[in-house]
């Protein structure tokens, strides 16, 4: 890619970045998902939210939102993850991930996991082609017919 990026890690959102994000889950997510002010706050506050932006575009081309597992505290759990609709296929996921990675190991983290829907096919293979392996379906994971793939990277593996 020849476009120059640039990352930011806020750790709180103004209010008009705040509808910015929202406005930036719906395109992403539709009714599947989308993360509304009362997810946002604590990601950016408590996780961490991780913004792509290119050179020239005032909003985020892509979006890892990030939390701790409290149980196992060095694995990193991918809340989030989207390139904008607009920019998916051109590489701007794994330019985020490239990031991402060395960021998750600098912050002490030894693993990484996200889960998907098994039908978002570019998504598992973006996933795949980075390192994550499916460790297991979950059936119903979000009630009825709402199967996911849990996915998990190690991140001594880079």
């Amino acid at each position: 890619m020849t476009s120059s990026f640039y990352f930011a890690t806020p750790d709180h959102l103004t209010v008009d970045m705040l509808d910015l994000m929202k406005q930036l889950e719906v395109e992403a997510f539709g009714s599947d998902g989308a993360v509304d002010e009362w997810g946002l706050v604590p990601i950016a506050r408590n996780g961490r939210l991780l913004l792509m932006y290119e050179k020239g575009d005032e909003r985020p081309v892509a979006v890892c939102e990030l939390l701790r597992d409290y149980r196992k505290p060095d694995l990193a759990y991918i809340y989030g993850y989207y390139v904008r609709p607009d920019k998916q296929g051109k590489g701007y996921g794994k330019v985020l991930f490239d990031h991402l990675f060395p960021m998750l190991i600098q912050d002490q983290f030894t693993e990484v996991c996200l889960t998907v829907k098994p039908s978002n096919i570019g998504a598992v293979k973006l996933y795949e082609r980075v390192g994550f392996e499916v460790a297991e379906t979950r059936q119903d994971e979000y009630g009825e017919g709402s199967d996911r793939y849990y996915m998990v990277k190690k991140l001594d593996t880079l």
